[in-house]
């Protein structure tokens, strides 16, 4: 699993940071106006066809006060580079301490400082099943990175969504990568409660969805099931 992830993370370093953009479709898209429970048989046939769109995510680079802040979001997974404090790790404030050189010099290696900090925002979405039936995963992540090193700091938000499917539980983490590697793959993962038209049936389906993101703040979705 882990060399999988890898292989395709890797790939994502080559070139600039690239922002993506897909539009996140109406859920199972075009439907009729109310919703109606269908028959336990029939539920779970809809629960568990393909998306008709399965997946989409956006991409944006932020300001170290924006991804600063993002730490504080409600049910927010953080994560930050030993001996930093969050204002360093974002670029906020400088990580180390050191002469300005000269106009035209190069910084002292291993010099860390908010000039070379960049951070980044992505939204990524899977989604299985057709409405009213379906079954939504977002993953809102924003991450800081000595541009093109390594990763300084990330926090993650998993969201679940759906028609008649309500969310019974989230969480996430950080799978492969992560602080102080060029890249990490975080694994969101959410359950479901969907209802019959049988009272004391329902289905409980679970998800996950594994987003790779790196230090030159590409990403792009490497798993899900």
């Amino acid at each position: 699993m882990h060399k999988h992830c890898l292989a395709s993370v890797l790939g994502l370093a080559v070139g600039l940071a690239t922002v993506v953009l897909v539009p996140a479709a109406a859920a199972g898209g075009p439907h009729p106006a109310a919703p109606e429970l269908a028959a336990p048989a029939q539920a779970q046939a809809l629960a568990a066809s393909p998306a008709a769109v399965s997946s989409g995510s956006s991409t944006r680079p932020v300001s170290a006060q924006e991804a600063l802040a993002a730490a504080s979001l409600p049910g927010a997974v953080v994560s930050i580079a030993p001996g930093l404090s969050l204002g360093q790790a974002v670029g906020a404030s400088p990580a180390l301490s050191a002469p300005t050189p000269p106009t035209g010099a190069l910084p002292p290696i291993g010099t860390t400082t908010a000039a070379y900090t960049a951070c980044s925002a992505n939204s990524a979405w899977h989604e299985w099943g057709t409405w009213p039936y379906q079954q939504r995963i977002t993953d809102t992540t924003y991450w800081c990175a000595v541009y093109g090193d390594h990763i300084t700091y990330t926090s993650s938000t998993t969201n679940g969504s759906g028609t008649l499917c309500a969310t019974s539980w989230t969480t996430n983490q950080i799978i492969s990568g992560g602080i102080g590697y060029s890249w990490f793959v975080n694994r969101s993962s959410a359950g479901f409660t969907c209802p019959t038209a049988i009272p004391w049936v329902s289905l409980h389906p679970s998800h996950y969805e594994d987003v790779a993101r790196n230090a030159w703040g590409s990403t792009s979705e490497v798993g899900s099931g």
